[in-house]
């Protein structure tokens, strides 16, 4: 008499108990990552708050999601000089090659914790629909990010660069939310990072923004007291 053997197979709903509470592929259309029969395909690595990214996860890695913190990318020129041109927080999708390519680097404004995806199974990742969709949204996003900190870097006056920093920083920091606030761990001299500005016209802009009543200070952070006045800048 032959028996048959059977094999156990996890279900989607037990498969979805393996994936952790704040999982950011999960929210990010890239579930697939995560629930996978053998195990999440992520590594989780931590970066202390205002170091950089280790250069050599370019090699290794293709993807990072932030599971906590916010990040900002930077671009250095041949002569060190820094220029920040994006900043994102939990929930975002970067591909690490943006960060460490052709002079592209990354730091920590808080503590920082990754979740990134080895190259190779990246690469191969991408050939799944579903995967692919997911990248591609995350890129969208961070394009829309990218020109939202462009448009405010733009304006002549800079109270109203500020202001339309703050306002961008709000609504595409982590999505799909809008924030109502810019969280405390993001200080003035990042923002005068981001706008090519010094620390101290920053800091006037803020001053200024405050004593008309559009931002508070609260402990989560810049606070928007009057975001349509604010948007009116």
């Amino acid at each position: 008499m032959v028996r048959a053997v059977l094999r156990w197979r996890p279900t989607m709903n037990a498969l979805k108990l393996r994936v952790c509470p704040d999982c950011p592929a999960y929210h990010a259309d890239l579930a697939g990552l995560a629930m996978r029969a053998s195990g999440c395909a992520m590594r989780c690595l931590p970066v202390r708050a205002r170091q950089p990214l280790p250069a050599q996860w370019g090699d290794e890695y293709g993807l990072a999601l932030i599971r906590r913190g916010i990040l900002v990318r930077q671009r250095v020129d041949s002569a060190g000089r820094a220029s920040a041109i994006d900043i994102a927080g939990p929930g975002t999708t970067i591909t690490i090659a943006a960060l460490t390519d052709n002079g592209a680097t990354g730091y920590a404004v808080d503590d920082l914790l990754l979740c990134v995806l080895p190259r190779i199974t990246f690469e191969s990742a991408i050939e799944d629909c579903g995967v692919a969709r997911g990248i591609v949204n995350a890129q969208a996003s961070m394009l829309e990010r990218v020109e939202r900190i462009a448009e405010a870097r733009s304006y002549t006056s800079a109270f109203t660069k500020v202001a339309s920093l703050l306002l961008a920083i709000a609504d595409t920091l982590c999505p799909p939310r809008r924030l109502t606030y810019v969280p405390s761990s993001i200080q003035q001299r990042d923002l005068a990072a981001l706008l090519a500005m010094r620390h101290e016209s920053v800091c006037r802009s803020v001053t200024a923004l405050e004593k008309s009543g559009l931002v508070s200070r609260t402990t989560q952070g810049l606070h928007f007291a009057d975001r349509t006045a604010l948007e009116a800048v």
